[in-house]
């Protein structure tokens, strides 16, 4: 097998480091921004992003407009769907998430079925009736946060400790994994949850 066919040490080592400075940008966005500050004209990082080395102090001046209200009631949300588009391409890039299907990874399959449900083909709001939302809720309960009823879930459930901080981890692990192992040569669009 010649070298370019397979995952190199290097070309891992670049994929995970790129998978790490999306992952700080997103921690950044949303120190400041958490789940909806209820009003509050200041508050500062929860524990979580402290934890993990981001502590930012907010400072909102006035009564807040309602522009502001509205945003900050769903910007956690979108920051995170953010986050998932951008992983997804990242692992799209590297033929990754086509060597996750091919693997049955549950991590790249939720994965996929986020970037397909809340990325880009949709407004980002979960259809609690539909086949592939219930499949995707139900891998998201298995593999990430058992806590997720499927019944009182709008959105996806895409919180930043329970759910996007262990699919990073267990994404990562999966590309430590693939070291050594043959590159797909097919596209990741076609596949299905």
């Amino acid at each position: 097998m010649d070298k370019e066919s397979i995952y190199s040490r290097e070309e891992i080592e670049e994929i995970c480091k790129e998978v790490e400075r999306q992952w700080e940008y997103h921690l950044l966005a949303r120190g400041a921004f958490p789940i909806n500050p209820e009003g509050l004209t200041e508050y500062q990082s929860s524990d979580f992003y402290i934890e993990h080395g981001v502590l930012m102090k907010v400072s909102i001046p006035g009564p807040m407009s309602p522009v502001m209200q509205r945003g900050l009631a769903g910007i956690h949300q979108w920051l995170n769907q953010n986050y998932i588009i951008r992983l997804y391409g990242i692992l799209d890039q590297y033929k990754v998430l086509t060597a996750g299907k091919k693997l049955n990874n549950p991590y790249i399959n939720i994965l996929y079925g986020l970037r397909q449900k809340i990325g880009a083909h949709s407004s980002g709001y979960r259809n609690p009736k539909d086949y592939d939302a219930r499949k995707l809720t139900k891998l998201i309960q298995e593999h990430l946060d058992p806590s997720i009823g499927d019944e009182r879930v709008h959105h996806f459930n895409l919180a930043i400790d329970t759910v996007l901080y262990k699919m990073k981890e267990d994404c990562i692990k999966f590309i430590r994994s693939l070291e050594g192992e043959p590159i797909p040569s097919s596209s990741s669009t076609r596949h299905k949850i």
